[in-house]
């Protein structure tokens, strides 16, 4: 079935005039979100995205984009769809904004669409193949308030003032920039906020959703899942979720490319898929069970071992190979012992929990399980469980090592004791016979 693309081939000679913005018109403007502008936007000026395709393409090659390791990477091709069909070509990109900061664990960009009526739509990119980026997302998991959260917050006060119709989107943590920014905004800018889309955003902690703002702004959330979805059923929300069909299994619906299409929407599901209804009981469970102390140190020890092998992205890990491996090995042994004690049991108390809510559901099924391992982070916390158990063992084995060398000194020295004690006599007493057997 189709994508985003058949849907610009065939639905891109249709103004908006004739059929209003939709859906997946929101998922192709979060997408194209995720393209490197640098060089071609800035804050203060805007650019039509036929000049921004075109000066895209000056500065990059196809195989240049291509050959990159991200998932990502069909977002600047998307871009360039777009500014070739009548329904996007008039739009114009301004107030672009892309911030990195490994010291402050935040990774944030934001773009807004001008459309011919006035209307904008302003995207935040989602987590990026920086390990900055994916720690911020676990921060949500302990902060009431994430650095990107701020900036979104200050971005929509800052640029967008006015009368004009706002329609706010994101994929991923995008989804969770828009709706975080919708909910706490300032209250004139709030008011004219037609709709925020997050495409398979995480949710929040349940301060948020206690608050007035969100209340506000949560009639107007349009929340579009795949049936297999990991990241957008993380954390809490009270989402009335879109679930649609995608044409990859697992983690890979992630994707937006792999989101199926039909006429002017997404192809809907049913409900959601096993999978997720799994990962999504696991991670309530086990977050339910740690403080947010324990969250915090859980992702501070997590994170620092990664980043002290020296790699920067998520890429990088995956075509480490065993080289990667070592470094992190390496890195957990010279964890302070009682971070390591803590990380470990962390890490055992989340995988116990996964095994028993799988198993309790699959009924004797293991494809999940396999699934399920193939999560890039399963495998980094499960290569933390080998790594603490060979160092246990080892522990355990130097100290049965040790015990036993204890216990042949001892029969060395009281052998040659009695053997100083022995008269010329050919045999002495049973008590002696005995004490003398007992170390031979």
């Amino acid at each position: 079935m189709a994508n985003v693309f058949e849907y610009l081939d065939w639905r891109g000679d249709v103004p908006f005039s004739v059929d209003p913005f939709n859906s997946v018109d929101n998922l192709i403007l979060s997408w194209i979100a995720y393209t490197d502008f640098e060089g071609i936007l800035s804050e203060d000026e805007g650019v039509f995205i036929e000049d921004v395709a075109k000066k895209y393409f000056e500065l990059h090659t196809e195989e240049e984009v291509m050959s990159r390791n991200t998932f990502f990477k069909t977002a600047a091709f998307v871009l360039r769809r777009a500014a070739a069909v009548d329904r996007f070509k008039n739009v114009l990109l301004e107030n672009y904004v892309n911030i990195v900061n490994a010291d402050k664990d935040e990774q944030y960009s934001a773009v807004t669409f001008r459309f011919p009526s006035g209307m904008r739509y302003t995207a935040f990119r989602g987590t990026d193949n920086t390990l900055v980026g994916w720690k911020e997302d676990f921060n949500l998991t302990f902060m009431e308030e994430t650095a990107s959260q701020r900036r979104a917050v200050k971005y929509v006060n800052k640029y967008l003032k006015g009368t004009d119709e706002l329609i706010l989107g994101g994929h991923s943590k995008g989804g969770n920039l828009a709706v975080y920014a919708g909910a706490f905004c300032d209250k004139s800018i709030q008011d004219r906020i037609k709709t925020v889309y997050s495409n398979d955003g995480p949710g929040f902690r349940q301060e948020v959703l206690d608050k007035q703002g969100y209340k506000d702004i949560l009639p107007r959330i349009v929340s579009i899942i795949p049936e297999e979805s990991i990241v957008g059923v993380l954390l809490s929300n009270e989402y009335n979720n879109q679930i649609i069909k995608s044409s990859a299994k697992f983690v890979a619906q992630h994707d937006p490319m792999t989101w199926l299409v039909y006429g002017r929407d997404f192809v809907c599901a049913d409900k959601m898929g096993l999978n997720s209804r799994l990962i999504d009981k696991t991670m309530v469970t086990w977050l339910s069970t740690m403080s947010d102390e324990d969250r915090r140190s859980f992702t501070d020890s997590l994170f620092s071992s990664i980043d002290s092998t020296g790699v920067t992205t998520l890429s990088e890990i995956s075509e480490g190979g065993v080289k990667i491996i070592s470094e992190l090995i390496k890195s957990f042994k010279s964890m302070d012992s009682e971070k390591q004690k803590e990380f470990s049991e962390l890490v055992k108390r989340l995988i116990k929990i996964g095994n028993e809510i799988i198993f309790s559901n699959v009924k004797g099924r293991i494809k999940p399980v396999t699934r399920i391992a193939m999560t890039p982070i399963y495998k980094i916390t499960k290569a933390a469980e080998q790594i603490t158990n060979k160092e246990q063992n080892a522990a355990e084995g130097e100290a049965e090592d040790t015990e036993k060398t204890e216990n042949a000194d001892k029969t060395e020295a009281a052998a040659k004791t009695d053997g100083g004690e022995k008269t010329g006599e050919e045999s002495g007493s049973e008590s002696d016979k005995e004490e003398k057997n007992r170390y031979r």
